[in-house]
């Protein structure tokens, strides 16, 4: 988030002096100091426009996993398994509104202390950014009075400072068609590399199913002939990517490499690794990562 909000800053030509990310975890305290002289110099149209720098994102694992989504749903939903993966303190409520509308909340977690308005703006804009940069349009985003803040590509001129409440988010996502170009796609290595090319997808037999172009109940057939089962398939794909992630040099946190791999939550994650390995993900990246 801070190499973004660094990005987005330049991009407008604001100076502010902070100290360069260095990993994944910035102190809550100085992100909300620096977003708040921001808001105090520039306004909220400033940290709106930060996310203007999505585009430039540089291509790390989790930004993308969440640019595999396909529907406003979808991203949303990977934006919630993400805040569960990286304990912030605040997540985004959703309602659903229409099929490309959702109502946007940022409340706190656990009944802790709510975000900060400049907070809940910067997570707002983000979401609608990463949307237009999928592809979505139109994209709309609004306050709780109905006064647009992004429309048409723009972002409005008159946000206001204060307590920012719920805002409307609506993006309208292009159609996608899912299919293999290989000649067996019922193999259950091709299915397999499927779910591992995006494991946060909410992967179901029907799902799968309708990926292959052929029925549940034929894939059901085909893939007990091989041995195998959709719950099989799906629990390698996710210790292959776990594995990838932990034997490589300087890879992702554990709890990174957990939610990359579409596991529910760290628990989970850890339980499933060593009932298939063995051993945990700790120990399994001590004994394998590759060191230069």
């Amino acid at each position: 988030m801070m190499r973004l909000v660094a990005m987005g800053l330049a991009n407008q030509g604001i100076s502010v002096p902070m100290a360069a990310p260095t990993g994944a975890h910035v102190r809550r305290g100085t992100k909300r100091d620096l977003l708040d002289r921001v808001l105090q110099d520039h306004g909220p149209k400033a940290i709106l426009a930060i996310s203007d720098a999505v585009p430039q994102m540089p291509p790390e694992p989790v930004v993308l996993a969440l640019r595999k989504a396909v529907s406003l749903a979808d991203l949303l939903d990977r934006w919630a398994r993400l805040e569960t993966f990286s304990h912030g303190r605040h997540r985004v409520d959703t309602v659903q509104v229409s099929p490309d509308s959702f109502q946007l909340h940022h409340v706190a977690r656990d009944n802790g202390p709510p975000p900060s308005a400049v907070e809940s703006l910067l997570v707002f804009g983000l979401i609608a950014r990463l949307c237009e940069d999928l592809g979505a349009e139109p994209v709309t985003l609004k306050d709780e009075g109905g006064n647009f803040w992004r429309q048409d590509g723009v972002w409005s001129e008159h946000v206001l400072n204060q307590s920012v409440g719920r805002a409307t988010l609506s993006a309208r996502f292009p159609d996608r068609l899912d299919g293999f170009s290989k000649t067996d796609h019922q193999d259950p290595n091709v299915l397999r590399q499927a779910i591992a090319e995006d494991p946060l997808r909410r992967w179901t037999l029907k799902s799968l199913a309708q990926y292959a172009a052929t029925s549940e109940r034929t894939l059901q057939r085909r893939m007990a002939s091989q041995s195998t089962s959709f719950s099989r398939i799906l629990f390698e794909a996710r210790l292959q990517i776990a594995a990838d992630h932990l034997c490589a040099e300087d890879g992702p946190g554990l709890a990174e490499i957990g939610f990359l791999s579409g596991y529910a939550d760290q628990a989970h994650f850890a339980r499933s690794f060593k009932q298939g390995v063995g051993t945990t993900p700790k120990k399994y990246r001590e004994a394998f990562q590759q060191k230069s």
